[in-house]
This record gives C-alpha cells, structure tokens and sequence, in this order.
C-alpha cells in the first residue's frame, strides 16, 4: 500500500494536538477529583508573644551617654498606643519617641538625662507581633548614667476601700521622696491591684495610687486616689510583711442641685435631687406635695388638675435655690397608636407581689393623696382560701395619704384573698377608688439579732450585706450595744461596721486636697446563713480585724521578687 500525503496533513495534525491536549487536562482534572478535597490549614494559630532578642545599647548599660537604644525581636512588631503604655521611671519632662524599624523598637531620648540615676523603662502591653497580634505583657528595659545601678525595689497593692476588691481601673502608683512634690518614680497595678516599683535607689517614699486619666501624673480633684500615711522603704526582696496597703476611693463629687423637674402628667410635677433635701419649700402654683422616703424626690400635684404649665421657686435648708420654669409635654408618637393617651393608673393597687406578704403587713399604695370617704373607717374583706371562711380587718392611712395598711395578721403558707369596695377612699380631685382583689400568701421571715461590743471610740454603721455584697439593711450605733434586724429573708449574708468618725450615719469617701482618709469598715469573721421562722444571734467585738487591702505579691515580669 501507497500511503500519500495530502494538503490537509498540518490541519489534521494540529487537531490531533489540540485533542491530545484536551485529553491531558481532563485527566488531570480527573486525578485531582480523587484527591482529598479541601485548603490547607497552615498550621496551628500563633499566639507567641514577640521575644527580645537584646539591645544596643545592651540592657542594665552603666555610664550610659546614648541620644537613643535600640531593641531586637524575633519577628516583625508593632507598637500599641507607646506614650500612655510605656512607662518611664523617674519622669521625663520632655516624653522620648517611639518607632518600629526593622525587627525591633527604637527609642529616641529628648530630654537631658540626670548624672547617677537608673532609668527604667517598662513597656506595659505596647509591643506586639505584626502578623497576630498578641502583645508582649511587659519588658523592661534599664540603664544607669553613672557607675552604679540601684537594684532595689518596692511593692504593694491596692483595693477598694468600701468593700476590699481590687480596682476595676489600672491605676498609676507614684513614689515620692518624703521632700518632693513631684513624683520620683511611676508604675501601675495590674488586674489584680497589685503593683511593684524595680530598680529604684535605698530611702523610704510615700505613695499615691490614682486613676490619672489625664496621665499629668498628678491628684486631680475629680479622680479616685489612695495614699499611705506612712513611708515605706526601698528593699532588695519583698515577702508579705513588707508590702504596702493601699484603699481607694472615688471622691464625692455629689452637690446639692436639681436634677431633673417636670410634668409627668397634667397637674402633676415630680422635681429630683442631687442629695436628700432639708426642709424644702415651694413658692407658685397652689399644690400639694409629699417628700419621698429618701428625701431626694419631691412628687406635686397642682390644684389645679389641668394645669400644664407653672413656674416654681424651690429653696432648702441646705442653701439650694433654684427657679423651675415647667411646661407639660405629651409623649411623642410611636406607631399606630402613637396619638392614643397612655393608660390612666388606677388610683390604688397592693403592693403585694401574690406571692407574699410586704413585710409584716399588707400595703396599699395611692398615686395621689387620699382621704377616707366612708363614715367610719373603711375595712377589707379577707377570704382564707382553703376553708372559705371570711374575716374583716381595717385599713389605716398614713400621714401622707400615699400608703396605707390592712390591719391583719395573715398565717405563714396559707392562701388569702383580699377585696376592697369602690369609693372606700378619694384623691385631693374628688375622685373615689375603684375596687379592688388580689391574693396574698405570706411566709416567714428570719431575725438576726446582734450583741456588739464596740472598741473603736467611734459611732457605727452597721450593715448587713447579701451574697452580693449589697447592703440590704443597716442600722446605727452610737457605741456597744444591741441591734435586731427583722424580716430578713432566707439566704446568706455578711456583716460589715463603718467606723462613722464624722457621725454623719453613712460611709464616708476620701478627700487627697483635705487629707482625710476614707472611713475604715471591719467585716465579721462568718458568713450567717439564716432560714425562715429563725431568730439567729451572735457576739461581734468590732475594732479587733481590720479590712485591708488583699495581701497579693505583684508580678515581676523578670522573674522572682529579689533583685540582684
């Protein structure tokens, strides 16, 4: 056989190809179908914070003349905020400059550096690595001018002096020399509230722990501060007998003024203050109006029930004097029924949630003063639910014409249902009360009764306080004596005594300017679990243990406390 070649060899060869090609892509595709599906991982994440590798000029440097030093990481880093987070020990007049190049921080010096003193500089948190993120938490680096290096060092904590807890803020420390009123060294505490002052010279210091929000290094008025009455002195190591103990305290920074004033409804005003009020008056429109319990909060209500606007003057006996120019407003519209007036709330309503009585008694609540229509005294009709047997008791007013109660002494776990007629009471309008039905089932309570010997040569606020910490009951007391406290619900509490030294029947802040200390409080030793129907009584001899600040050892983030 001839074969013969004939013109359309090159066109059939290329279409050979392309096919050929074609077929190496499917099977391509086809071995990478059976291969396992899905992207590579690359590892678990980094969470390495970057190491220092040294510095030039090399840490802990004598004679140090440098304009700048230079420290060397393992990785690329960033700096986090460097001028509040680095903390440079004594205080630079002039703060350096801080710059990343290459794998390190450099930091340029712009103010004259004193002959013979160390210097350390603490990077709190300011260095990270540049891929993930994760901060170094400190590193520390120190150089002396001179030929010495002061090793020594200084530590203590800080806790809230209300109840003892470290503070929720990170708090600047500064240490003075007894002379100065410019501190000689600066650090800050760490979430624990302690803190530790390194390489700083032999002499005693007195310390001053504050919030320096606007990191000026000094007291201001509006900031919680914490001093100590006594010098503390620089030593090579630290145990727990050489700690400093700090309380803190936000300053008071209540002054007596209004707060808010306004019509909550036609005819009806309610002005709020900063502080309760001593004797308030009220000078205008012709109204009444009641005090609340606290003091701080007058409720009004105009004669005239339409009234919607008034001017008032408003004077105590604490020197406050204010002009209140008022004007009611509606609520603004909200949806469909936004033009609709909000429900009217019905005159009276029980303060019994159903499931309990308030307290000792059952309550009544008005929303504006009341007084009896009936003849004689009104009553409630009062229903045992299990053997449906009906009883009546009295309802008292009290002086203000807001509250009243049912004269009734109900059993502990039985079920009661009350009903009050309509028209048994009207408000200072002439509207009568409508009628009224809940159910109430009342339970015991514990009393703790306490036998307190006092020994701190000061009156006392005593508190009782739930699992947590807030105070549910207090009580004073002049000097030893005996206090009970009743209606106490199941549970575990704590006793705490505020040593009340300006007699003012509360706890006391801290004043830095008046260099008053914030008044002291003693905790009784035990946790007092107390249940229904108990009467619990114990013995305190208050002024024996005094709360303090946690005895907590700071961090060193070179290793342990003593220094070389």
């Amino acid at each position: 056989m001839t074969l013969r070649h004939t013109g359309n060899d090159r066109l059939g060869g290329s279409r050979v190809r392309r096919w050929a090609t074609r077929l190496s892509v499917l099977s391509l595709l086809l071995l990478a179908s059976c291969a396992k599906q899905g992207y590579p991982t690359g590892g678990p994440k980094d969470v390495t914070p970057p190491q220092a590798l040294g510095a030039k000029p090399a840490n802990e440097s004598r004679h140090f003349a440098a304009r700048e030093f230079y420290i060397q990481f393992d990785e690329y880093v960033v700096l986090k905020n460097a001028d509040d987070n680095v903390l440079v020990s004594p205080p630079m007049a002039q703060k350096p400059e801080f710059t990343t190049k290459g794998r390190g921080v450099l930091v340029r010096l712009k103010d004259t550096l004193q002959p013979n003193t160390t210097y350390l500089f603490q990077f709190k948190e300011a260095i990270a690595d540049f891929t993930e993120g994760n901060a170094l938490p400190s590193y520390e680096y120190v150089f002396s001018t001179g030929e010495g290096m002061d090793t020594l060092m200084l530590a203590g904590s800080v806790a809230a002096s209300r109840d003892g807890k470290p503070w929720k803020e990170t708090l600047s420390v500064l240490a003075y020399r007894p002379a100065d009123t410019v501190p000689a060294f600066v650090t800050r505490t760490d979430k624990e509230g302690r803190f530790a002052f390194h390489y700083i010279p032999a002499g005693s210091y007195r310390l001053v722990a504050l919030e320096d929000k606007n990191k000026n290094l000094r007291v201001d008025s509006t900031e919680a501060v914490a001093w100590d009455t006594t010098l503390t002195a620089a030593t090579d190591s630290v145990d727990s007998t050489r700690l400093a103990q700090l309380c803190i305290s936000a300053p008071d920074r209540s002054r007596q003024r209004v707060l808010k004033a306004e019509f909550t409804a036609p005819g009806r005003i309610a002005i709020s203050a900063q502080l309760p009020m001593r004797n308030p008056r009220l000078e205008g429109e012709r109204l009444e109006w009641r005090q609340n319990a606290k003091g701080d909060t007058l409720n009004i209500w105009c004669l005239n029930e339409r009234c919607d606007s008034t001017v008032l003057i408003l004077t105590t006996d604490e020197g406050l004097r204010d002009t209140l120019k008022l004007r009611y407003r509606k609520p603004a519209a909200r949806g469909r029924r936004g033009n609709q007036q909000p429900p009217k709330l019905p005159l009276m309503r029980t303060l019994c949630d159903g499931t309990k009585a308030y307290y000792d008694s059952l309550m009544l609540a008005f929303n504006a003063p009341v007084h009896a229509l009936a003849g004689e005294r009104p009553q409630a009709e009062v229903m045992h639910l299990k053997d449906s047997t009906v009883g009546r008791c009295a309802i008292r007013l009290d002086s203000t014409g807001l509250g009243a109660r049912l004269d009734t002494v109900l059993r502990s776990g039985e079920e009661y249902q009350i009903s009050l007629a309509d028209s048994l009471f009207a408000d200072l309008y002439g509207h009568p009360s409508d009628s009224l039905r809940f159910k109430a089932t009342p339970r015991d309570y514990g009393i703790l009764t306490l036998r307190i010997d006092n020994r701190t040569g000061h009156p006392l606020v005593v508190e009782v306080l739930d699992g947590k910490d807030t105070v549910v009951l207090q009580r004073p007391l002049a000097g030893s004596g005996t206090l009970r406290f009743t209606h106490l619900p199941a549970g575990d509490y704590r006793l705490r005594a505020v040593v009340d030294r300006d007699g003012n029947g509360r706890w006391t802040t801290g004043d830095y300017l008046l260099g008053r200390q914030p008044e002291e409080h003693h905790l009784f030793d035990k946790t007092l679990s107390l249940r229904e129907k108990w009467e619990m009584e114990e013995q305190w001899s208050v002024g024996a243990t005094l709360r303090k600040a946690p005895l907590l050892a700071p961090e060193s983030p070179r290793g342990p406390l003593r220094r070389p």
